[in-house]
C-alpha cells in the first residue's frame, strides 16, 4: 500500500545548498528528492560532541588572546612574544581533535 504523503515542509537554503543536495540525491540514486530528504532525516546519523564544544569555546579563548597580543604589537607596547604555551595548547587540541575524530 503506497504511503499517503498529506504533510507539507518549506525549507529555505542557499543555491550552494540545494545543489549539494541534489547532487547528493543523484550520487544515492534515489528516485526523488523528496524521499531522499524523508530518508535521511529519519534515518540519517547526527554527530554531537560534547569534548568537540569544549575545544571549540578553547579555540575562541586562545583565537581571543591573540587577536590582544597581535593589537599590542602593533600598538607598540610589547616588542616579543614567548608562544610557547599557546603553541603548547594548540598541540594539545590538536591531539584531542584527532582522539575524537578516530571515535567518530
Amino acid at each position: 500500500m503506497a504511503r499517503k504523503q498529506t504533510e507539507r515542509m518549506n525549507l529555505r537554503m542557499t543555491p550552494e545548498e540545494k545543489k549539494m543536495i541534489f547532487e547528493r540525491v543523484i550520487q544515492a540514486g534515489c528516485p526523488s528528492i523528496n524521499r531522499f530528504v524523508v530518508k535521511m532525516c529519519s534515518e540519517g546519523k547526527i554527530v554531537s560532541n560534547d569534548a568537540l564544544k569544549e575545544i571549540n569555546k578553547e579555540l575562541h579563548y586562545q583565537g581571543n588572546n591573540l587577536n590582544q597580543l597581535t593589537r599590542l604589537a602593533h600598538l607598540g607596547e610589547i616588542k616579543v612574544i614567548d608562544l610557547s604555551k599557546l603553541l603548547a595548547t594548540y598541540e594539545k587540541l590538536l591531539e584531542t581533535i584527532a582522539k575524537e575524530s578516530e571515535k567518530s
